[in-house]
């Protein structure tokens, strides 16, 4: 992908394809090296519904924050270890409109997307979390390939944000879908982003 596909921050967008293994169970990610790049700290998971992504240097990247109204499971990203709407990067949120039976459907949108007429990513979970596919927008173009192997294995093409894959591989694996479950073994993913 030529143009750079930066959401959390355009440090994590390298100009070659690169694989990571993300083990969404324990929240950790290792590079195809076995060095780990991001974990997670679920202290206040339970108490307050935030899960923090950390780097491997301690450095708090992102705070995802679940939110369960009604039928319908948000989620909102912020910046750092902030929930401040200030530092919100993106947002989260399951849509129950126009879904066939078997799949869910999450939409994403960047918070300068005040009016949410149209997402900017998308994410469509089917009968198995085994595989995911990242579209550019609606177009055919690859961004990212997932497949589920002990963990994910996760193919981010150049010049796209391998943090922001992997906060949205954390969320997609606390979301319920239509059969009330939540584990990590259900439900294909096709994630696409709109630009």
């Amino acid at each position: 992908m030529g143009d750079q596909v930066s959401v959390i921050n355009p440090f994590y967008c390298s100009a070659d394809s690169i694989t990571l293994q993300v083990n969404t169970d324990k929240g950790v990610t290792y590079n195809e090296k076995g060095d780990r790049l991001f974990y997670t700290d679920d202290t206040f998971f339970t108490l307050h519904n935030c899960r923090v992504l950390y780097d491997d240097t301690q450095k708090p990247i992102v705070t995802l924050y679940n939110k369960a109204v009604t039928i319908h499971e948000r989620c909102k990203v912020f910046k750092g270890e902030s929930t401040d709407s200030s530092e919100l990067l993106f947002s989260v949120e399951k849509t129950n409109k126009s879904i066939p039976p078997g799949i869910a459907k999450l939409n994403v949108f960047l918070a300068n997307n005040e009016d949410k007429k149209e997402s900017d990513f998308r994410v469509i979970i089917y009968g198995s979390k085994n595989s995911c596919t990242v579209y550019a927008g609606e177009s055919p173009i690859i961004v990212a390939k997932v497949e589920k192997n002990g963990g994910f294995n996760v193919m981010v093409y150049p010049n796209v944000d391998y943090a922001f894959i992997v906060a949205l591989l954390m969320i997609v694996k606390d979301m319920k879908f239509s059969n009330g479950s939540t584990d990590s073994t259900q439900n294909s993913i096709a994630l696409s982003l709109s630009l």
